[in-house]
């Protein structure tokens, strides 16, 4: 023992994982290897056997089935007013006897018979010597012959037999006529012959390398040997045999097949089962030989990543798909290399686009006093003139452009918001002659907060320019909603133009459009509020487009 150990561990590294590996998996891969022969064989024959069982509940079920329609299709025509009457009739004349028998019988016999092909005959045997009209209408002494009469004679329901010929006949008593309230049945019987090859059809193919019979009343109705098993010889006791449940006529369906068949595909699985244990065991002694230099190799190449990062390199990519040890060490080094590589451009995203919004802002600060001084003047000019649409376009574009220039400041109150953007609204309007109507709705009871300048303003203007304007078809209506729900206030811009194409919505806030567009609104609120606080886009072409937004109440507002 102390040599085996000593020789052991004098193995280099790569010769001892082999040796390891091989012990390791050589030991239960034999074990394996035995339990699933004998697992194997028993889930397979098994499974053969379950196959046959369900094989024999088809085959029930489907002869079920018609044995039942014709059982149905019996009673309902010996219980039908012609079939009745024809021989209980007492016929007063020739003429009468042969328009019943010509005009009624022949013609409901003719129509059943064309409705089912498999009905070979039908046939009324009457208790009467007087009665016969060719196969269809024959003297009840045709059947007193039988040895089997006499059980027909005294039962009410449909009894089945099978003729000299091998046609399979269904028996049923013709009931009394005239008596009323009580079921009485006469002596008269109502025959119909099928052709066993049509009616045992449904039987065709339930099953493979069977051997299929159907006993009933000590007859024996139908018999089916598989090709594949035909005129072979296979001994009696090797044989599974699976028999169905009594059907409503009391035929039993048995099915037979031989051992040695339901045990072939185990036969073959064992020499699968042979070939996959060589196949392991190679197997087994090429990973143990891999195994040496790729541990060896995931070590240099987590180390080398390191020297990279160290130097500064964030690019590099590191990927280990072994869910070991080294693969969960590797897989968190490069989780935390694209961490750093995020972060890290996160925050380069989030100055530029910090250093964008101060500069458009202080672009908007350009001498803000000359224009204001301008516009009054205007205002001025147009009141002593008496034109009011002039003075009422100075006094807007004063508002829209003090609350849009915000004094250089890049927040502002959610009221002077509303203010830019109503004033904006009725620039537009006058603008464009009154092309569009606006509805608003907005919550008296809104915070006073800050929130980011120029949010509603870019929006409205998407809807009118984008939406409103390019439809000529109908009049524009823009709604305008703003309101205070559970700690959030919420922002709708709705209107009803042309709408936007599906494929084009997610593009809206990727995009960077000419002026102060969709995207630079949704950057700002996301990195004012977080991820969550973007705009949504919901839009119907050719009918609508709704865009909305929210922000949480500021808990000093709030109160």
């Amino acid at each position: 023992m102390k040599r085996i150990l000593h020789f052991y561990l004098n193995l280099k590294y790569k010769n001892k994982l082999i040796f390891t590996c091989v012990l390791v998996g050589l030991i239960p891969l034999i074990l394996l290897g035995v339990f699933c022969y004998y697992q194997t064989i028993s889930l397979l024959l098994g499974r053969e056997k379950t196959a046959l069982s369900l094989a024999a509940g088809t085959a029930y079920s489907s002869l079920d089935y018609q044995v039942q329609t014709y059982e149905n299709l019996i009673s309902y025509l010996a219980h039908s007013e012609t079939i009745v009457k024809v021989p209980s009739t007492d016929y007063q004349s020739i003429m009468q006897k042969f328009d019943i028998l010509t005009y009624e019988y022949d013609v409901l016999i003719k129509d059943i018979s064309t409705q089912h092909p498999e009905i070979s005959q039908i046939t009324v045997y009457a208790d009467r010597a007087d009665l016969c009209h060719g196969s269809q209408l024959r003297p009840l002494s045709d059947l007193e012959q039988e040895s089997w009469y006499g059980s027909l004679s005294e039962a009410a329901t449909p009894i089945w037999h099978l003729d000299q010929e091998g046609y399979i006949c269904l028996f049923q008593r013709i009931p009394t006529p005239y008596i009323e309230y009580v079921t009485s049945y006469s002596s008269h019987i109502l025959c119909i012959r099928l052709r066993p090859s049509h009616f045992f059809d449904v039987l065709t193919g339930i099953a493979s390398d069977y051997h299929l019979s159907v006993v009933g009343g000590g007859e024996s109705f139908y018999e089916y040997t598989d090709d594949s098993i035909a005129g072979k010889s296979y001994p009696h006791g090797d044989w599974a045999t699976e028999s169905s449940q009594p059907l409503s006529n009391g035929w039993i369906v048995t099915l037979e097949k031989p051992f040695l068949l339901l045990a072939a595909p185990a036969n073959k699985m064992i020499g699968i089962i042979f070939l996959i244990t060589l196949a392991c065991m190679f197997l087994i002694y090429m990973v143990s030989n891999y195994l040496s230099e790729f541990f060896a190799q995931k070590v240099h190449l987590l180390l080398s990543t390191m020297q990279q990062v160290e130097k500064g390199n964030l690019s590099t990519q590191l990927r280990d798909d072994c869910p070991d040890e080294m693969g969960q060490l590797t897989n968190s080094f490069q989780h935390m290399i694209r961490e750093l590589d995020r972060l890290v451009v996160e925050d380069y995203k989030n100055k530029i686009i910090l250093k964008e919004t101060q500069l458009m802002a202080l672009q908007a600060q350009i001498n803000p006093h000359f224009l204001y001084n301008c516009l009054s003047q205007i205002n001025s000019k147009a009141l002593l003139n008496h034109q009011m649409e002039i003075s009422q376009m100075a006094q807007l574009l004063s508002t829209f452009y003090r609350t849009t220039l915000n004094k250089g400041k890049s927040e502002t109150l959610v009221v002077n918001e509303i203010k830019n953007v109503k004033a904006y609204i009725d620039i537009q309007r006058i603008l464009n002659d009154n092309v569009f109507d606006v509805a608003y709705q907005i919550d008296e009871k809104l915070p006073e907060q800050e929130i980011p300048n120029l949010l509603l303003q870019p929006l409205v203007e998407n809807a009118i320019v984008h939406g409103i304007l390019p439809n000529k078809k109908r009049h524009g209506n823009l709604f305008l909603t703003v309101s205070s729900v559970n700690g959030l206030i919420h922002f709708t811009v709705m209107d009803n133009g042309i709408g936007i194409a599906p494929e084009k919505i997610p593009l809206l806030t990727q995009t960077q459009s000419a002026g102060y567009g969709l995207k630079n609104v949704h950057e700002r609120l996301q990195l004012t509020y977080g991820g969550d606080h973007g705009l949504k886009i919901n839009s119907i072409l050719n009918e609508s487009t709704m865009i909305t937004f929210t922000i949480p109440v500021d808990d000093g507002a709030a109160k």
